[in-house]
């Protein structure tokens, strides 16, 4: 489910009814309350995902030569054009033009509460 540390090597493949049943509830039954609940076919999707789903996008600390983006907490494609103008504007030494970045700077991100 949503939230769980998992390995990717040993997770599950198989959806549970419960899963399904609460993925409907909460993403479905409110929004399209006359869809019924029965699913053709379920996918387990495996994300990454920074703390408070916040994405990360940075310079290596130990290198300013190297530059990187996180997969930004599952939802970052829906960012990726202005995202890849602003890499490619730091990647050149440049400022962004269009978005300040700092927000996702990794010093910004809160301890991890977890292993």
């Amino acid at each position: 489910m949503a939230g769980e540390s998992i390995d990717p090597d040993a997770v599950s493949r198989d959806v549970t009814e419960a899963e399904i049943d609460k993925m409907y509830r909460i993403y479905t039954a409110p929004f399209l309350p006359d869809l019924g609940r029965k699913s053709l076919r379920t996918e387990v999707c495996l994300y990454t995902e920074a703390p408070r789903g916040r994405f990360i996008i940075d310079t290596h600390p130990d290198s300013e030569n190297i530059l990187y983006a996180s997969a930004c907490s599952g939802h970052g494609f829906k960012h990726s054009a202005a995202l890849g103008e602003a890499l490619a504007e730091m990647a050149m030494d440049q400022q962004p033009e269009h978005v300040d970045l700092s927000a996702f700077a990794l010093g910004n991100l809160p301890a991890r509460s977890h292993p």
